[in-house]
């Protein structure tokens, strides 16, 4: 595992250096009321848009297979996860300590094309986490975790936040139209 120190703030030097990247992605479907908790400033967004900018650069050619944000249990962690020809690589920053990890998870295999997705091709993550708070009846008291990925047939967002009494409300959205796929409160 190959491990780099970033000095600074992760979200400042990768915004700084690549940018964030150009989605044009289709509106999101209108839901009522909508309440916005996070826009592209927040970190649980533009961090992730840093690491996926620093994953394409450190790998121009590789499809992506995974964007996640997690701050559940209290320790801030971002992953990207994607492939090239030579192989299958997953990107981490971790908050607290401000470093990044990259490791080589496995060989290239024909069956990850079918898993990968355009991050310019999907909703954005800011409206989607809007959408899926809006979904949690005003419960929800954090925003846990989000990630964006291949799950049965589609490419899913699936959005956890926290709510009183350390339980949890999940929320699946589709990534490319918006459509409302589940919510599920914990007992």
């Amino acid at each position: 595992m190959k491990s780099l120190f970033v000095k600074g703030s992760l979200v400042l030097a990768l915004a700084a250096v690549l940018g964030m990247p150009n989605a044009s992605a289709a509106p999101l479907v209108a839901v009522e009321p909508t309440i916005a908790v996070v826009d592209g400033n927040h970190a649980a967004i533009v961090g992730a848009n840093g690491l996926l900018n620093a994953f394409i650069q450190n790998h121009p050619n590789a499809a992506i297979t995974e964007i996640a944000f997690d701050a559940d249990g209290g320790q801030i962690r971002y992953d990207v996860e994607g492939f090239d020809e030579s192989g299958k690589y997953e990107l981490t920053y971790i908050y607290s300590t401000n470093q990044i990890f990259e490791k080589r998870e496995g060989d290239f295999h024909k069956s990850l094309k079918k898993k990968s997705f355009d991050p310019r091709k999907i909703l954005p993550p800011a409206a989607v986490v809007n959408f899926a708070y809006a979904q949690t009846q005003g419960k929800a008291t954090s925003l846990n975790e989000w990630s964006v990925q291949y799950d049965k047939g589609k490419i899913v967002y699936k959005v956890s936040f926290g709510t009183e009494g350390d339980k949890e409300v999940d929320v699946r959205i589709d990534a490319m139209n918006g459509t409302l796929l589940s919510v599920k409160f914990d007992d």
